[in-house]
């Protein structure tokens, strides 16, 4: 089934041709425009900084680009010398992957050594208060 609405999508002649938007493509660009809102939104109450919120607006706006003109994957691949559209959005799924699992590392050592640091401190106050008694 093919839902009938305009685009331009041919990137590689870089004229403006019009085409149609399938159904995962509509699905794919209402998912987007309503994940940047709550990202927005979470942003707003404080809860994420603003460094992660551009993080994830860009992505969710490549997202939204993509979904628009899926040869525009094809035409970066080959410019970057790599095969296929798709094998290019997978490997840079697995490098952003990659990238977002180091950081959690990073954020757990440094709760980690928060950690140890107040174990450190409380049992030193509970010494000096036991001393006292």
């Amino acid at each position: 089934m093919v839902i009938i609405i305009l685009f331009f999508s041919d990137v590689e002649e870089g004229e403006v041709v019009f085409g149609l938007l399938g159904i995962y493509q509509i699905l794919f660009i209402i998912l987007a425009v309503l994940t940047i809102f709550f990202v927005l939104k979470i942003y707003n109450n404080g809860r994420i900084s603003l460094k992660t919120t551009v993080l994830w607006v860009c992505l969710w706006i490549m997202l939204f680009v993509i979904s628009l003109s899926p040869d525009s994957t094809t035409f970066l691949a080959n410019r970057l010398g790599i095969g296929r559209g798709l094998d290019l959005l997978i490997i840079i799924g697995i490098l952003g992957t990659y990238y977002l699992i180091f950081r959690l590392y990073l954020k757990i050592e440094n709760i980690n050594q928060n950690i140890n640091k107040l174990v450190t401190e409380i049992a030193i106050h509970n010494e000096n208060h036991d001393n006292e008694k």
